[in-house]
C-alpha cells in the first residue's frame, strides 16, 4: 500500500544490490531509490510493505563524497541505470562489497575466494545491442523509439543512450516504419558496424578476440564485446588447468565458450534450446571445421541427464551459462550429486540467482569453490556478472 506520511531524515547504511539505499528509522527498514551509503537524505516514503517501506529522495542534506550529476538527460525517467550519480570507481566497491554480502549467505563458501572484479575500460559507449519500444504516431505505422520508464508502463521516446555504442545513432535520427506494429524490438551490431534488428531473423557477424562468430538477430550475445574478452580469457585458464576430455556447455548460445576455450577437448557436447542460436552454432562449428562438436537442441532441464550418461568420457567439465532465473532445482541438485564430473563452471548474470543455486551445490558436501570472478559487463546499472569455478571433493577430502 501507498503512504502519505510526513518526509523523514534517514541516514544510509549502505546501497544494497539493485542500487538502493538502505536505512533504518525507529526499527523500521527504508530502501531508498538512488541514495548512497553514508548519505544523510530527507525522504518521502512511497509504499509501506509488511517488512519494510520504500521511500524517495525529496533532498539531500549531507551528500556523499562519490555522488556525481548523471551526464544522461533521460536518467530519472528511463531507469535502466542505477549508477550515473556515483563516480565509477566506487561503483566498482559498491558492486564487490554487493557480491560479498549475497555470497555469505552461501554455507560451506568461502568469500576469500572471490577476486577483484574485472572492469570495463568504457564507462558509456559499450553496448552491441539494445532492445526499444516503438512510440506510434496516430493512425501510422511510423514510430519513435524509446525505453519503457522506471513505472515499467510508459514508454519515454529518446534520441541517444549513453550506453550504446556511438554508431546506433542513426536510429534515432529519424522516424522509422514498420510493416506491423511490434511492441518491441532489439538491435544489434555486427562486426562491420552494420544495425540488424530481430524482427525478422538475420544472421550476423560478432567479432570476439581473434574469433569472428556467426550469431543470429533473434539469438542471444554478450552484450559488451571487451568485458565478454575477459570473461572467455578467464574461462579459458580454468579450462587448461583442468584439461577435461569432454567438455559440456549448457545454454550454449552461438558456442563462444567452446570455440574460445575448449577447443583441445577430445570431445565438446553443446545444449541449447534457442532455435536462431543452434542454427548459429552449427554454421560456426562447420565453419571452424569442430569435428568433435556434438549439438543438441532442447531445454537444458530435460536434455542434459541423458546426454551426459551418454557422452561422459575421461575427465568431464561443465560450463553452465543460463538466462537470469538460473537453474531449476532439479537440474542444480542433478549436476551436485552427478558421478564422474570433475569441475563446474557456472557463469551467471544474477547474483541472487547464482547464491540460490550454489547452496544446492554445496549442499550435498562433493564441491568445492575454487575461484569466484565478477565482471562489471553492464556499467552504471545495478547489473552484475559473476563466473565461478568448482572442483570435486576427492574422497580422502570428506
Amino acid at each position: 500500500m501507498t503512504s502519505s506520511s510526513e518526509p523523514l531524515e534517514l541516514f544510509v547504511d549502505k546501497t544494497v544490490f539493485g542500487g538502493d539505499g538502505l536505512a533504518h528509522y525507529q526499527g523500521k527498514v527504508y530502501f531508498i531509490e538512488g541514495a548512497l551509503t553514508g548519505e544523510t537524505v530527507l525522504a518521502r516514503v512511497v509504499a509501506e510493505k509488511k517488512n519494510f517501506s520504500r521511500a524517495e529522495i525529496i533532498r539531500i542534506l549531507e551528500p556523499s563524497k562519490h555522488r556525481i550529476n548523471p551526464p544522461c538527460r533521460y536518467v530519472a525517467h528511463c531507469g535502466g541505470c542505477q549508477y550515473q550519480h556515483v563516480e565509477y570507481s566506487q561503483e566498482l566497491r559498491m558492486k564487490e562489497a554487493q557480491l560479498l554480502e549475497i555470497l555469505k549467505t552461501v554455507p560451506g563458501l568461502d568469500v576469500e575466494k572471490i577476486s577483484p572484479i574485472a572492469f570495463s575500460e568504457k564507462e558509456y559507449g559499450y553496448r552491441n545491442s539494445v532492445t526499444l519500444h516503438p512510440i506510434y504516431s496516430k493512425k501510422k505505422k511510423s514510430a519513435i523509439l524509446g525505453f519503457i520508464g522506471k513505472d515499467n508502463v510508459t514508454k519515454i521516446p529518446i534520441k541517444s543512450c549513453l550506453l550504446l555504442d556511438d554508431r546506433f545513432t542513426e536510429i534515432f535520427d529519424k522516424e522509422l516504419l514498420f510493416k506491423d506494429k511490434p511492441e518491441k524490438i532489439t538491435f544489434k551490431l555486427s562486426e562491420n558496424g552494420e544495425i540488424v534488428p530481430d524482427i525478422d531473423e538475420i544472421f550476423y557477424r560478432v567479432r570476439m578476440g581473434e574469433e569472428s562468430f556467426l550469431a543470429g538477430s533473434q539469438g542471444f550475445f554478450q552484450n559488451n564485446l571487451a568485458v565478454a574478452s575477459l570473461l572467455a580469457d578467464k574461462v579459458s585458464r580454468w579450462v587448461a588447468s583442468c584439461k577435461p576430455d569432454t567438455f559440456f556447455d549448457l545454454y550454449s548460445g552461438v558456442g563462444v565458450f567452446s570455440i574460445l576455450c575448449a577447443k583441445t577437448a577430445a570431445r565438446i557436447v553443446c545444449i541449447e534450446e534457442s532455435e536462431a542460436s543452434v542454427q548459429a552454432l552449427k554454421m560456426n562449428r562447420e565453419e571452424k571445421k569442430i569435428q568433435s562438436m556434438e549439438i543438441i537442441q532442447g531445454r537444458v532441464e530435460k536434455l542434459f541427464p541423458q546426454a551426459y550418461e551418454s557422452n561422459k568420457s575421461g575427465t568431464s567439465m561443465v560450463l553452465l551459462d543460463p538466462p537470469r532465473q538460473g537453474l531449476s532445482a532439479e537440474l542444480a541438485f542433478n549436476l551436485a550429486k552427478k558421478q564422474g564430473i570433475h569441475s563446474l563452471v557456472y557463469i551467471s548474470c544474477d547474483p541472487v540467482t547464482l547464491a540460490r543455486d550454489l547452496k544446492i551445490i554445496l549442499s550435498l558436501g562433493q564441491w568445492q569453490v575454487s575461484e569466484i570472478a565478477p565482471f562489471d559487463m553492464f556499467p552504471r546499472t545495478k547489473h552484475l556478472e559473476v563466473a565461478v569455478i568448482l572442483s570435486v571433493i576427492a574422497p580422502s577430502q570428506n
